[in-house]
């Protein structure tokens, strides 16, 4: 029996989305299209600041040459676990015509009937799907699809990752004697480590004590923007896999995941995870980055990297290169994240969702459309004959990230529970590099956890054969 504070939490969240959903209907633009002028579209969007100007103005050019399509901005927060305002927008009847979509979220998105499947609406329009796919990077196009249907398309992919290390450093603790003599020798600060024994070797011959503390560390494994993201980045590295689609496996546990995660605990073993969370307490803001204060060497970054650099450390010579490579691993291994755009569920007028899908393919498959400022939008378009990537290419510090998309083999899983995956493989790092469990017991538990999860959505949806 509930309980009257349980039914009052109820009316209190009841009432909640019944004032969100009078929000949302009150702050509709006047449809034009009805007046046969123009068909308006809603567009919710994540972009504030610089980010929302440059967009801003690729919505500008859309409409000046598309004089009958108006689009009306909206900023809604939205990330793997608060997208609250879409889904009661969804649910109320009053959803956006576009809906930017993180990558991971479209499978779990169109799992819950949230977003309309474009296939049918990209054959009405004469588009070649075969050929469409052709020119996007594969994982961007992966990202977007699940069983049999195209829920999204990408329209800015971010490479995943670079590895960065400071130049000036090595040669000033060569030059101070403070490299081991054994190392010194196999220690070249013009090259990059390309293998994660160099890696090792690299980081072991820069990290520096005073006494007790670490005053100064190569690289920290787990600090990859999360922990979550650390052990995908990691675990492709050493070669391992974190899903099998044809089975709806979850493979947290995989033997080359597990050896990654071990890995990564090695520096938590051999520094002491107290003298390296001492060292990064300051770390607060980009400017206060430990790479960018010159107490990590080695960083690996995301393409907004390049702007925390040149912002706060613009005197900084660092070097840029892909992933090293793990003995047994993949050469050259990098994923894909970024922003997807599509149409949710509930768009009942047919010139509506005509002008969302004209809008979308011009915003992620047109030349004007791409030519976006990769370093306001921190990302390169997923269309590959974009001819932003002749101007990138240009440039020495956009093409190595250019040509880590260019040979990118993996996205995050596709399948319905990414949100709750990405928890599980936050506590499992966390949890392993603390030193309570053993990384194959951390990983085994996120595996039997997420697994239980996907089965449950599976089988309330019949997805699961």
């Amino acid at each position: 029996m509930a309980t009257r504070k349980t039914i009052a939490k109820g009316v209190l969240l009841a009432a909640g989305a019944v004032a969100l959903i009078a929000f949302l209907i009150a702050v509709r633009p006047e449809d034009l299209s009805q007046h046969g002028t123009r068909t308006v579209l809603q567009v919710w969007h994540p972009w504030g600041g610089p980010m929302l100007e440059s967009y801003a103005g690729s919505v500008r050019a859309f409409e000046e040459s598309h004089p009958k399509v108006a689009c009306r901005l909206l900023y809604v927060p939205n990330d793997l676990s608060n997208s609250q305002k879409f889904y009661t927008g969804v649910v109320g009847n009053c959803p956006p015509e576009v809906m930017f979509v993180d990558g991971p979220q479209v499978a779990e998105w169109a799992e819950r009937g949230l977003l309309t499947d474009l296939t049918p609406l990209l054959k009405e329009a004469g588009v070649d799907l075969a050929k469409l796919e052709s020119e996007f990077f594969t994982p961007c196009w992966r990202q977007c699809s699940y069983k049999g249907g195209i829920w999204a398309v990408t329209w800015c992919a971010d490479p995943n990752f670079c590895l960065f290390w400071n130049k000036q450093a090595f040669r000033d603790a060569l030059a101070k004697g403070e490299v081991p003599a054994d190392l010194a020798k196999r220690v070249d600060p013009e090259k990059a480590p390309a293998t994660i024994e160099e890696l090792d070797l690299y980081s072991d011959a820069i990290t520096r004590y005073e006494g007790d503390r670490l005053a100064r560390i190569g690289i920290v494994p787990w600090g990859v923007y999360g922990r979550a993201n650390s052990i995908f980045t990691w675990g492709w590295v050493f070669g391992g896999e974190f899903y099998d689609p044809e089975h709806f496996r979850i493979t947290a546990n995989h033997p080359r995941v597990v050896k990654a995660l071990e890995w990564m605990c090695s520096y938590a073993k051999k520094h002491d995870i107290r003298r390296i969370a001492a060292l990064q307490s300051t770390f607060g803001s980009a400017e206060q980055n430990p790479f960018i204060t010159g107490k990590q060497v080695i960083q690996i970054f995301h393409i907004s990297g390049l702007d925390e650099i040149r912002k706060y450390a613009p005197d900084l010579e660092c070097g840029q290169a892909p992933m090293p490579q793990a003995e047994g691993g993949e050469a050259d291994s990098s994923w894909v994240g970024g922003w997807t755009m599509a149409i949710p569920t509930g768009i009942a007028d047919p010139a509506k969702r005509r002008a969302a899908l004209e809008y979308i393919l011009w915003a992620c498959t047109s030349p004007e459309g791409t030519r976006m400022d990769v370093r306001t939008i921190n990302g390169f378009p997923g269309w590959k004959p974009s001819p932003f990537f002749t101007a990138a290419d240009k440039d020495p510090r956009l093409r190595v990230f250019a040509d880590i998309l260019r040979k990118c083999k993996h996205q995050r899983p596709v399948m319905p529970a990414q949100g709750f995956y990405m928890d599980q493989l936050d506590r499992a790092v966390d949890r392993a590099v603390q030193g309570k469990v053993t990384p194959q017991e951390a990983l085994d538990d996120a595996a039997r956890e997420t697994q239980g999860f996907l089965d449950k959505l599976l089988k309330r949806s019949g997805g699961q054969p």
